[in-house]
């Protein structure tokens, strides 16, 4: 199969945006209309049913395919390894369940041409970052994403909506410069010609050793930078105001895209650019780690007191994404595992939720938790859904998210057992901090249960009297059509048969962090 292939997942969604983008209908925009929905339709299935294709010629590492040269060994090239192949899959998987749930969410939406055209588009760059084999290939994909989803984030054109819009693109360029600074040092320290990722680092040791401290602190930026979209506390203020975007973007932003792409960045720049071998027991990996295990606590905190429920579950995203890095600062071959095991299951569960937000607003109107009262029994299926989703946050066995924080603590353990035994790294840090780790991931655990059970509770038993009285005017509502409902039947499905039976995706898992051992 011509490595071509690896391509077209990423230009055809981006060309066929911009070709939905220029295309005037002129009169015949009813007709367009329903053009559109067809071509969006066949756009994303084929491009998904593409990645598959190429998912299923193999995953070894050794198809790339180098697009150009911009000058000597800074060069824009594909390449499908286990971890780029992990994080392609789950896209093509979710995009076009998300695509049908728009379809329904949008109909009443004016500019449906602009939304539907950046959101193909969207689709594209973020399978650029999951195909990148460089970091110069990353990078440029990285900073694309912020510029095909700020569109989305400022749809409406509310007040709201552009000065979250704002606050997106200042914080993401001011992390792009930050990531930029790393990638220089990268490449200028780098022992391989091409700058391609390399399974344990990329670095030439001998002469990085030498300006050890120098390349810590310009790993920590790095960090920083990448984690802006991950919103790694304290740049995480652009996540919350984002909430103010349509659902199908909120839950793309919160799921699938933006976040991810943030924490599969870090991934990449931990252990295949700058290496464990680099990073491990040094005064580097206790500051990114520290740095998770207050923004889990954090995130956690601020959705318990948060009564919007659109913003509570991006509080409860900013939480769940520094569970992923904090597996990345473990910088051992099982917090790989442990992190990626979290970011598979984070997708599902988190964009399950914010679908059934999105399913109430659309049916309802209704935005904050105290509005909630006895929607359960209106809406059985949502909520059914958004109960699967709660108890999997929750970490609740049987459900995917217990396998991942199970694999988080397992991982914690041992890297915690590993330091102790070489004597604690850097000041002692690691003889505790990992353990400490465990206890924030329990503690979190615990106000999720809490701010996720609140809704649950008001939605299956109402207060009585006047004041939780369901309204005359609800009585209309119901579950939204299939369009919504499929996506939210299948997440679910997917949730619990992680939670069932994980072993496929876990041993997956461990060949990905087998490759990055030391």
């Amino acid at each position: 199969m011509s490595e071509i292939i690896l391509a077209l997942p990423v230009f055809l969604p981006i060309f066929g945006g911009l070709a939905m983008l220029a295309h005037r209908p002129g009169e015949g925009i009813l007709r367009w209309n329903r053009s559109r929905a067809l071509l969006t339709a066949a756009l994303v299935l084929l491009n998904s049913l593409i990645v598959a294709a190429v998912l299923a010629g193999g995953v070894d590492g050794e198809r790339r395919l180098v697009v150009f040269k911009l000058y000597a060994s800074l060069t824009v090239m594909f390449k499908l390894d286990r971890m780029g192949a992990l994080f392609a899959g789950m896209v093509a998987f979710l995009w076009p369940l998300a695509t049908l749930y728009a379809f329904e969410y949008m109909e009443h939406e004016e500019r449906k041409n602009t939304f539907f055209a950046f959101y193909l588009m969207t689709y594209g760059v973020t399978m650029g970052i999951a195909f990148a084999g460089t970091l110069v290939t990353l990078y440029l994909f990285y900073e694309m994403l912020t510029f095909v989803t700020l569109p989305l984030v400022m749809f409406t054109l509310t007040k709201e909506a552009v000065r979250a819009s704002r606050a997106y693109l200042y914080y993401s360029i001011g992390g792009a410069a930050f990531a930029f600074i790393g990638m220089v040092f990268v490449l200028g320290y780098s022992s391989i010609e091409t700058s391609e990722f390399v399974a344990g680092g990329m670095l030439d040791l001998a002469r990085a050793g030498q300006n050890k401290n120098t390349l810590l602190l310009v790993y920590l930026m790095a960090f920083f930078g990448f984690g802006v979209k991950a919103a790694v506390f304290p740049c995480y203020r652009w996540l919350p105001k984002a909430a103010v975007a349509p659902t199908p973007v909120t839950a793309l932003l919160h799921a699938v895209a933006v976040v991810k792409s943030g924490a599969f960045a870090i991934l990449r720049l931990t252990y295949f650019s700058f290496g464990i071998g680099f990073l491990r027991g040094s005064w580097a990996q206790w500051a990114v780690m520290a740095a998770a295990m207050v923004t889990i606590f954090f995130g956690s905190s601020m959705a318990v007191k948060e009564v919007h429920w659109k913003r509570r579950l991006a509080y409860s995203t900013i939480s769940n994404l520094s569970y992923i890095l904090f597996g990345a600062a473990l910088m051992s071959p099982l917090g790989l595992a442990a992190g990626l095991s979290h970011m598979v299951a984070h997708a599902f569960m988190k964009i399950s939720a914010f679908f059934c937000a999105g399913a109430v607003m659309h049916k309802s109107g209704k935005t904050y938790i105290y509005q909630l009262d006895g929607m359960g029994k209106k809406m059985p299926i949502t909520f059914g859904c958004l109960t699967a989703a709660s108890l999997s946050l929750m970490g609740i066995p049987m459900f995917a998210g217990f396998i991942s924080k199970w694999n988080l603590a397992q991982a914690a353990f041992d890297c915690g057992a590993a330091m102790t035994a070489a004597g604690g790294g850097d000041g002692g840090a690691g003889r505790w901090l990992p353990y400490m780790g465990v206890a924030v991931i329990l503690l979190s655990a615990l106000l999720t249960g809490i701010y996720m059970m609140t809704v649950l509770v008001r939605a299956y038993f109402p207060k009585t009297g006047e004041a939780g009285a369901m309204q005359e005017t609800d009585k209309s509502v119901t579950d939204p059509t299939w369009k919504m409902l499929l996506p939210l039947v299948v997440f679910t499905a997917v949730i619990l048969a992680i939670g069932v039976h994980p072993a496929p995706l876990m041993e997956f898992l461990m060949k990905i962090g087998g490759e990055v051992g030391v």
